[in-house]
């Protein structure tokens, strides 16, 4: 079937552009290609992506079935029809390779077929057992009672556990060196290769996944596609005790001992008593992690398309653990949903058994795609958390002193003494606060006296011992004065001579190389939620920079943060793109997609790690709203005739400020419906509020609109949004709408949706760039303009426009809205910066404008659309 004759089953009749994304899609996987897609914000473009990836996965599927009979009845005609040879020998090998070649052909049919037929006996299964609603509902109230009486057993379980007053789960196993593979790690499931292709969709958040399970419920693939969405236990969980400890490793862990643990119960005798404690394990089997349970979760998820809400909803009604369930769907899967962070990062792939090779992977909202690299291969561990790890790890050590191993103890004060030294590099000197300085790993382990030690077998004694958990264990149990009174109380008893003798090579230790420092923490008792500086979640983030740590890159930097509040280690990785090729080398197709994928060659370099011989798609489709909808305005001179340039040093002047509240008092004036200002930081927002307070322009605006303000706490968001949404719908005659001021790269610059009324206006004050002295951003800077002269500056400009066209993309939603994009800064109209700025808005800008040749545009321009309605 050629290009041109495609028809995707879309659900109503599809726009040109979207026709061209579809077709250009189907294309660039049919080919095994690398793509870049840019299609703007709200032209359908999770829907397109869905009915031309289907609609290809399907037609693959079919073609691999009908070249696979075609093969095997070639090969069979092949082995009949075969003549008689002079070397019968020859003859005789032939036949034999070709038999062994038609009989792995037709298993891989068999299998293909099988699988095939097991989904339509899959499909009948789960429609029989949601159709029998009696026997259901029967069946749950039985299974509830059953896991109610298992919990309140499990509940006695561990109240006799807890109370039996040895601490057994808290005290480390003895460590083997010999054996690294800790008996924690989840089983590979199938190595088998699958014959069936699978598309993996990643996007930046799960909110988004889920938009993508909605558009494939609108297409005709919803009745026969496998869609599974993968996400951590701590997005899974529904097991209360568990997920409420927060911290995803934490829950992993807690997860793992309570699947440990059913294979340990407390023995009991006929009149219920214990006679047998278990001392290994201090918690119960998860009511949850029921195998016959979990395969019935999993087999509604393969025949009903589930979004993330709506398998945890699902889970609970069974019973069933969705986290496995998923993972147990995993292999039969046709379409998995995973977010970015699953996919860029090689421990989270191995974690979950991804298997990319030969399939497709296309990535959505791909200008979060280098954050989300950078992110995966950084590790920050702040002053909080180390002063809490080195705080619980002395009292650790001096509890349980006499009933650890010496192998143990010793492993014990070499990461007590790593976790001084590191300490010691963050604390600042008196003099000064807030220094930050870039080492490289090997300048970063000299200063901090760490280099004369092998890290790598600390790391890995951590994490087979479960030191983590452990050590959070002991810092919920126990507060801090406690521990400091049975400390003192310690001092005077006796030791063993092997305790002493360590004891004194500790002493030793310590009077050359240790100078502990006296850790302040909370001393209040605690609760058994761990907070983001629990000594375990702090352990953990210890560790994960260790490990970084131990590979000593080239490209890897050290950030030191010296402060006792806001102080950090955290490292970084310059050029995180390389690990990014594993991806595309492993995938049979990769394509990125986005509202806007400027600058085209930071994703091109991406996919092709940086070789000119790369094939790559670029696929530019234009917006389908046109081009008079939209009113670009790049606004050079204020009401007041005043140069109009945002720079960090200009910015707070009492004359800009007075300029910005002139601006919004005009826009506000003449705009209907909703406006909203983006402004550079939540700091200038601030300011600029405060000073509209104290001019009283708050005041003459909100006789017109009512003013909303970007909530600093992501769970008042909502709330925000339907009282903004609740203003510009009220049919007050008096205001005309509302106000919104918001923060790029906030909570609502990206992935909300400004349609029509809420967002007729989308104003951008400033240009957004980043922190030139942050000393993070300074050696990027310096690491790419030492490869290519000029990258730096070019990475530089490109963080700040990709900031500023994830606000202009709120608004303009679908082919009927239009709105107005306002620029206030002089700076947007230089060249450069105006090339960086969405093909939508180009179209129909006008540049170094003035106040009063904008007021007259932006006026026009409603006007217009007004007599249209």
């Amino acid at each position: 079937m050629s290009n041109m004759d495609l028809n995707f089953p879309f659900p109503f009749q599809p726009y040109a552009i979207q026709e061209k994304f579809m077709k250009e899609l189907y294309a660039t996987i049919d080919g095994n290609r690398l793509g870049i897609f840019e299609s703007p914000t709200g032209t359908g473009k999770s829907l397109s992506i869905c009915c031309s990836a289907l609609q290809w996965l399907k037609d693959s599927n079919r073609k691999v079935l009908e070249d696979l009979e075609k093969e095997i009845q070639e090969l069979k005609n092949e082995i009949a029809s075969q003549a008689d040879a002079d070397d019968w020998l020859q003859q005789e090998y032939e036949k034999i390779k070709k038999n062994q070649t038609l009989i792995a052909l037709q298993n891989k049919l068999d299998k293909m077929k099988r699988k095939m037929a097991a989904f339509s006996e899959l499909q009948k299964r789960v429609a029989k057992q949601k159709s029998n609603i009696t026997n259901k509902s029967d069946y749950f109230q039985a299974d509830k009672q059953k896991n109610m009486r298992d919990e309140t057993a499990g509940d006695k379980e561990n109240v006799l556990e807890e109370n039996s007053g040895e601490d057994i789960d808290l005290i480390l196993d003895d460590y083997d060196k010999g054996s690294d593979q800790s008996d924690d790690e989840e089983d590979i499931i199938d190595e088998d290769d699958d014959p069936f292709t699978k598309i993996y969709i990643s996007s930046r958040t799960h909110s988004q996944l889920s938009q993508f399970v909605g558009e494939i419920k609108r297409t005709v693939f919803n009745a026969d596609t496998r869609v599974v969405t993968l996400a951590s236990r701590q997005h899974y969980c529904i097991n209360s005790e568990v997920a409420r400890l927060k911290n995803v490793n934490l829950i992993n862990e807690r997860c793992l001992d309570m699947q440990k643990s059913k294979s340990k119960p407390t023995l009991k005798g006929d009149d219920g008593r214990v006679i047998k404690k278990t001392k290994t394990k201090a918690c119960t089997a998860c009511p949850y992690y029921n195998q016959s349970n979990i395969t019935r979760l999993k087999e509604r998820l393969l025949v009903d398309i589930l979004d993330m809400e709506d398998l945890v909803k699902c889970g609970k009604e069974l019973k069933a653990c969705p986290y496995y369930a998923s993972r147990m769907a995993l292999d039969d899967a046709e379409v998995v949903l995973i977010s970015h962070a699953g996919i860029v990062s090689s421990g989270a792939r191995s974690g979950i058994s991804l298997k990319l090779q030969n399939n497709v992977l296309i990535l959505d909202e791909a200008h979060g795609l280098t954050a989300a690299l950078e992110n995966a291969h950084s590790a920050p561990v702040s002053f909080k958390q180390m002063s809490s790890v080195k705080t619980y790890l002395q009292f650790y050590i001096n509890k349980y002193r006499s009933r650890l191993s010496s192998k143990n103890l010793l492993q014990l004060n070499q990461i007590h003494f790593v976790v001084g030294k590191l300490l010691g590099m963050i604390k600042p000197p008196s003099e000064k606060k807030q220094e930050a300085h870039i080492f490289t790993l090997e300048d970063f382990v000299i200063k901090a006296e760490i280099d004369h030690l092998n890290l790598r077998p600390l790391v890995v004694f951590c994490r087979t011992t479960r030191l983590a958990p452990k050590l959070h264990g002991f810092s919920m149990r126990y507060n801090q004065q406690v521990l400091e009174e049975e400390n003192k109380k310690s001092t005077v008893s006796k030791k063993s001579s092997l305790q002493e003798f360590l004891s004194n090579i500790s002493k030793k230790k310590n009077d050359k190389e240790i100078v502990e420092e006296e850790v302040k923490i909370d001393t209040k008792p605690n609760s058994l939620v761990p907070t983001e500086t629990s000594a375990g979640s702090g352990l953990y983030a210890l560790l994960d920079f260790l490990e970084m740590l131990c590979d000593r890159s080239e490209n890897g930097r050290v950030l030191v943060q010296c402060d006792e509040d806001t102080g950090l280690l955290k490292y970084l990785l310059l050029n995180p793109a390389e690990h990014f090729a594993e991806v595309v080398q492993q995938c049979r197709s990769v394509v990125v997609a986005g509202g806007t994928m400027e600058p085209i060659n930071e994703f091109r370099s991406l996919l092709t790690n940086n070789s000119p011989s790369g094939d790559v798609n670029v696929v530019k489709c234009e917006h389908v709203v046109p081009a008079e909808n939209v009113l670009g305005i790049c606004l050079s001179k204020g009401p007041t005739n005043v140069s109009l340039n945002f720079s960090y040093e200009n910015r707070t002047s009492n004359e800009l400020l007075t300029e910005v509240g002139r601006i919004l008092r005009n826009i506000c004036s003449i705009v209907p419906g909703g406006v909203v200002c983006f402004l550079p930081s939540y700091s200038y927002e601030q300011t600029v509020y405060d000073h509209l307070k104290n001019s009283k322009v708050i005041d003459i605006i909100s006789k017109k609109k009512s003013i909303f303000r970007e909530p600093k706490s992501a769970n008042e968001v909502d709330q925000v949004l339907q009282k903004f949404a609740s203003a510009i719908k009220s049919k007050n005659t008096e205001r005309t709408g509302a106000l919104l001021l918001s923060v790029v790269g906030g909570k609502l610059s990206e992935g909300l949706n400004f349609s029509d009324d809420l967002g007729r206006c989308v104003i951008v004050v400033g240009m957004p760039y980043p922190n030139v002295k942050s000393p993070e951003l300074q050696e990027k800077i310096v690491y790419l303009n030492r490869i290519n002269s000029g990258a730096g500056s070019i990475y530089y400009e490109n963080l700040c426009m990709k900031a500023v066209n994830q606000c202009i993309g709120r608004a303009v939603r679908h082919a009927n809205d239009y709105a107005c994009v306002l620029l206030v800064d002089d700076r947007y109209s230089r060249p450069n910066t105006i090339s960086a700025l969405p093909s939508f808005v180009q179209k129909s800008l006008l540049s170094n404008c003035t106040f009063g040749q904008s007021i007259g545009s932006i006026a026009k321009f409603f006007s217009r659309h007004k007599a249209k309605k």
